[in-house]
């Protein structure tokens, strides 16, 4: 029984050694999320946090989230859109600016299809939130 006992240890002990080396060893991805605030976005605005929550579930992740018209937050665990409300027309001319851009693995833009147009946004996932 003893034997047993032993491989049973050893395998634990080795699964959690495989455990832990995974986990220190990967590598955590960078997801820019970008969210038109213009006044087109007011009629879905309520479910722009449902989005973002759905999106900072990812795990090996952190995140920078920004407007169209300023970033919000830079690199972060989770995110947070704070008091940010839709206002202004839109304008995506102002996200080429933003250094985490050059620092992202994945690039993301939420917007209605009512508001600015997307071709220059053609590597980036787009989610279109419509009435």
């Amino acid at each position: 029984m003893k034997p047993l006992a032993f491989w049973v240890i050893g395998l634990v002990i080795a699964l959690g050694v495989f455990a832990l080396v995974v986990n220190v060893v990967r590598e955590t991805s960078r997801v820019l999320v970008v969210v038109d605030s213009s006044f087109p976005m007011t009629e879905v605005w309520d479910r722009v946090s449902g989005e973002l929550d759905e999106i900072d579930d990812q795990r090996y992740s952190e995140f920078a989230l920004a407007t169209e018209k300023s970033l919000v937050h830079s690199w972060s665990q989770e995110l947070r859109l704070g008091a940010v409300t839709p206002f202004a027309p839109c304008d995506f001319g102002e996200i080429a600016a933003y250094t985490e851009i050059a620092d992202a693995d994945d690039l993301i833009l939420i917007t209605t299809s009512a508001s600015c147009p997307t071709e220059a946004f053609s590597d980036w996932s787009i989610i279109f939130l419509d009435p």
